[in-house]
């Protein structure tokens, strides 16, 4: 017997639902070229500060 007798199950929107899991990590999900692009700007900015910290030690800037 359930605890609580007086609180009903939403079957509608159901929390366990596998399916609606699977939808909804799909629907949340990067695309691959997304992450790549995101990773490349990353890595554009990680180099662009080095670049201008030995610009900036080597007294250029």
């Amino acid at each position: 017997m359930a605890k609580n007798t007086n609180e009903e199950y939403d079957w509608l929107n159901d929390p366990f639902d596998e399916k609606k899991i699977a939808e909804e990590r799909e629907r949340m999900a990067m695309s691959g070229a997304s992450k790549g692009l995101v990773g490349v700007g990353c890595l554009l900015v990680v180099i662009g500060l080095f670049a201008m910290a030995a610009l900036l030690l080597f007294g250029i800037l």
